[in-house]
């Protein structure tokens, strides 16, 4: 199966609601972490901080089209813009076939 590619395109620096806002680039990689240990090699997680590659062709692009970041692209397809709803990411996965890897059943392993 090939691997599902995410690309997570935001303000590194950016900083969340909350208590103790966090960087969205410390929150994007806390949730790559746990996407990564629950899926495995069945996706891959990338980040583009806006500010630090602002010549990466997806930056250029999606910002010309005036998008609203930040964005989440599944398999090069913008699925989320303005925010990445978690509980709308894992239907996402789910209907993509994804399996968290500790919920395989004993066939698949």
């Amino acid at each position: 199966m090939t691997p599902v590619e995410l690309i997570i395109i935001a303000d590194g620096e950016e900083k969340s609601c909350g208590a103790e806002p966090l960087p969205l680039k410390t929150q994007i990689n806390y949730l790559r972490q746990g996407m990564l240990l629950a899926y495995g090699g069945q996706l891959a997680v990338e980040f583009i901080d806006l500010h630090q590659t602002p010549g990466h062709p997806y930056v250029q692009k999606l910002m010309k089209e005036g998008r609203c970041f930040p964005l989440l692209l599944f398999n090069g397809e913008v699925k989320f813009e303005g925010g990445i709803p978690l509980l709308a990411l894992k239907a996402l996965l789910d209907q993509a076939g994804l399996v968290p890897t500790g919920k395989q059943s004993h066939a698949e392993r």
